[in-house]
């Protein structure tokens, strides 16, 4: 299993919208697209001057289902958070590998 983490640093002055967008809009979205499952939300604990952090995090199968993902949406996505909230919103992502 694979974890999709992506970590946004979101402006206090987009912060309502950017949640019930990330809630209502890219999570379902980011569902549809069939390669992932468990989608969970967390506000990261550091204090930040900029805004509010938050971590976003989905389950993926595999590197395959991953690559698949990229090249078929990843552009889509990344452009529905920039064209939606542009600066307001910075993110950066990362893939995580389960150790048991």
């Amino acid at each position: 299993m694979i974890v999709f983490n992506t970590t946004y640093l979101v402006s206090f002055e987009v912060h309502d919208v950017w949640l019930q967008w990330i809630s209502c809009r890219h999570i379902p979205s980011m569902l549809g697209t069939s390669f992932f499952k468990d989608p969970r939300l967390f506000k990261v604990l550091v204090d930040e001057e900029h805004g509010i952090t938050y971590s976003l995090q989905f389950s993926s199968p595999d590197m395959a289902a991953m690559q698949q993902w990229r090249e078929k949406h990843r552009a889509e996505i990344d452009a529905d958070l920039w064209e939606t909230f542009g600066e307001s919103v910075m993110s950066f992502s990362t893939l995580l590998e389960e150790i048991n």
